[in-house]
């Protein structure tokens, strides 16, 4: 028996196998699903902030697979198999509350949530031919990155977890925790993204322009992370910090709206369930203020260092300000992001 999955099935199902989703190693069930929503943990009382969950693409067989074993099939091509282990149907709507605190259907996290099929699978796969993607120049496993941070002689490695490519606030960041750590994986993700939000080209191509021309390349790791987006703000900070352990990242850098979307999340809600929960992940976190640019003080700046938080000399940094400038065709000021970077994007590089 075969059943289709799509390149986000696919991308899950290889970082299970890989250990990227760690402590994790299946797709959940039902117990698991609402325990890891309402609980922050598997059934089995594990620390787990999201779950890894497998829909059943062709619901024709919800009534025929449970406890079958079945080919995975992406693109008409043979991937992998599965022992499937349960079949289910998830009450959606109390999920989403539970994982974003919202139903509201114009959170992009939601609205993905709720279009995937009514029923779900649960179990075990084996991937048996590797995805293109993880041939790819600048991805890397976990055991990669963990011998990569050995040969370059670092101790400590803060993750840095983006979807933008780096403006000046995420240089302010990268740095400062370079002051903590001996070096950084600057890890973007790129896997299913909300639509605006940045391509994989333009990210990797604003990333080289950084490493090679500004930052101490034996200091920084730089590798994707192909996995879907949740959009779920704090407990994807958690979800995100996770990973990065996975990856040998001793610390890991939560800024003012991790992993937020619009105005779902209130600013620095991350850094308290993060705290809340620092003991359930052996990582340690590194809180940061969101940075701007402040005209009178003259550089990148947080209301920790800067007098004039409340003033009409500062200005916001974000990657919101960015996509809006190249939709609008606005030049963008050398305090926002470098001009090196900024010549290199266009409308295009938005998905």
């Amino acid at each position: 028996m075969q059943i289709i999955i799509s390149l986000d099935d696919y991308c899950k199902a290889y970082n299970l196998q890989i250990g990227i989703y760690s402590p994790l190693s299946y797709f959940v069930g039902l117990s698991d699903l609402i325990s890891i929503s309402k609980e922050f943990k598997l059934k089995d009382g594990t620390f787990y902030p999201l779950p890894i969950y497998m829909p059943l693409r062709d619901q024709n067989l919800s009534a025929h697979i449970m406890g079958k074993k079945v080919d995975l099939i992406y693109q008409n091509d043979l991937v992998g198999c599965m022992e499937v282990s349960e079949v289910y149907e998830p009450d959606k709507e109390n999920i989403c509350i539970s994982i974003f605190g919202t139903k509201d259907i114009n959170h992009p996290g939601v609205k993905y949530f709720l279009s995937e099929p009514k029923y779900f699978i649960a179990g075990k796969t084996n991937i048996f031919k590797v995805p293109i993607f993880a041939k790819e120049k600048y991805f890397m496993s976990p055991d990669e990155v963990k011998s990569e941070k050995l040969k370059k002689g670092m101790k400590s490695l803060a993750g840095f977890q983006t979807r933008n490519i780096p403006h000046r606030a995420h240089e302010h960041l990268q740095r400062t925790a370079l002051e903590t750590c001996d070096g950084i994986l600057i890890h973007p993700l790129v896997g299913w993204k909300k639509p605006g939000d940045f391509s994989q080209e333009s990210i990797v191509r604003a990333y080289k322009i950084l490493i090679e021309n500004f930052y101490p390349k034996d200091n920084i790791i730089f590798s994707l992370f192909y996995s879907p987006m949740f959009y779920a703000g704090p407990r994807e900070a958690l979800f995100h910090a996770l990973v990065r352990k996975n990856f040998g990242c001793t610390h890991f850098i939560v800024g003012r709206d991790h992993a937020g979307v619009g105005d779902f999340y209130e600013l620095y809600e991350a850094h308290q369930l993060v705290t809340k929960f620092a003991n359930s992940i052996d990582i340690e976190f590194l809180l940061f203020r969101g940075p701007y640019y402040c005209k009178i003080c003259g550089t990148i700046v947080t209301d920790r260092h800067c007098g004039h938080s409340n003033s009409d000399s500062i200005f916001k940094i974000s990657g919101t300000t960015v996509r809006s400038s190249i939709i609008n065709g606005k030049d963008m000021p050398d305090w926002l992001i470098r001009p090196q970077i900024a010549k290199s994007l266009s409308k295009e590089d938005l998905i």
